[in-house]
């Protein structure tokens, strides 16, 4: 029977903010489709359908993450490392086409200061859980293969 290996704790809390990530982004999907017949009505700067499709979308694409990560496979692992830049320049460019308000406005340095610092403390903690995972990966390779020589009957 195969030992089940705990995720480091870093791993973990990264794999846990990623869900929760997924979830406010459905969480944004679900709320845009009940206002949706309110939102064809009135003047938006983007169409009714944008929020709820990218809310589904993007809610998707960290749930699947979530869910990679926390099994600790190397497939997303890298594919977050892609997401998290992409996620930023749509999020960026989503922001100066669209947003108008004068809150909006007014707290874009602090917004754009607190992603840029979660997407690097993410996008470190994966980069240093790769090289961990490779040590371990190694470390455990090597003594399967002593326990391997172990088990061996000896011939002289």
């Amino acid at each position: 029977m195969e030992k089940r290996h705990r995720n480091p704790f870093v791993v973990t809390l990264l794999a846990f903010g990623v869900f929760l990530l997924g979830v406010g982004y459905f969480l944004q999907s679900g709320q845009a489709l009940s206002h949706f017949a309110l939102n064809q009505k009135i003047p938006l700067s983007v169409a009714a359908w944008y929020q709820p499709l990218g809310g589904g979308v993007w809610g998707a694409v960290w749930l699947v993450l979530a869910i990679g990560l926390w099994r600790r496979k190397e497939w997303a692992r890298r594919f977050t490392l892609i997401i998290i830049p992409v996620q930023l320049i749509f999020w960026l460019g989503d922001w100066l086409l669209f947003s108008r308000s004068s809150i909006a406005i007014q707290s874009f340095g602090f917004d754009l200061i607190l992603r840029l610092a979660l997407a690097g403390l993410g996008a470190a903690i994966l980069l240093l859980s790769g090289r961990w995972d490779t040590a371990g990966k190694a470390a455990g390779a090597l003594a399967q293969e002593q326990e391997r020589e172990n088990r061996l009957p000896h011939v002289e």
